[in-house]
């Protein structure tokens, strides 16, 4: 008897799940590919609306404060279903088509409450710097954008980091509503080996697996986020 078969008991769960575990693991990369594309579109985009939630302008400054109060309330569910009903399965393209799959509308969709919530991280870090900064810059005739490029942002980017790796950790578990739309993505092909196995028993174990892989991922994540926010506030006392 080898140390595999002592380990996964021949009919266990364990070794019905074995071999598996490669085509989980396959699944669980594409959320994380998911994740990390999302932050990416939605940070961007979030930005640019934080950024314009502190214009001085009204028709810019009502606009972006709408989009994000919208997009930070509105259920990802829900707006995951909008997007995949409303985005087409192919673009044409200088005359050539692309296909448009799934899990891009899912990067997609998840990017649209990032943006919100990304928005409003730029926009309280921002508000975290005294006025006094401002008005020393504009005293050495600094635009608004120099401004907040060259003296504003570089200071407010220690406030913002650490709620921005919190909103990942969200979004990394939140990849996981793409499965309610057919995204091959690990809670799929988890309820894909329940359906093949066909056993009660596996269930748990099943699901054990996904839940570790989400909290294996995540937990650093956030408890480095943490150690990260604790020295920064200690560092600016």
């Amino acid at each position: 008897m080898t140390i595999i078969d002592t380990i996964f008991p021949e009919g266990s769960a364990s070794a019905v799940l074995l071999p598996w575990l490669p085509l989980i693991l396959k699944g669980f990369g594409l959320n994380l590919l998911i994740s990390i594309l999302s932050m990416a579109i939605g940070m961007l985009a979030g930005t640019l609306l934080g950024a314009a939630q502190m214009a001085n302008v009204a028709i810019i400054r009502l606009p972006a404060r709408i989009l994000t109060l919208f997009f930070r309330n509105s259920p990802w569910l829900v707006i995951m279903f909008y997007v995949m009903f409303l985005l087409p399965f192919e673009i044409k393209i200088a005359g050539t088509w692309f296909s448009f799959p799934d899990w891009v509308k899912a990067v997609v969709a998840l990017a649209i409450p990032v943006s919100g919530y990304t928005s409003e991280i730029v926009r309280g870090g921002l508000k975290s710097i005294p006025t006094t900064q401002w008005e020393a810059a504009a005293a050495l005739a600094f635009g608004s954008v120099r401004t907040t490029l060259t003296i504003i942002l570089p200071q407010a980017i220690r406030q913002m980091v650490p709620p921005t790796m919190n909103l990942y950790c969200s979004v990394v578990m939140a990849t996981s509503l793409a499965n309610v739309v057919g995204v091959q993505e690990v809670m799929t092909i988890t309820q894909t080996i329940l359906t093949t196995e066909t056993r009660p028993g596996l269930i748990l174990p099943a699901y054990g697996i996904t839940l570790v892989l989400f909290f294996a991922f995540v937990f650093p994540i956030s408890l480095f986020s943490r150690r990260l926010e604790r020295t920064w506030q200690f560092g600016t006392r």
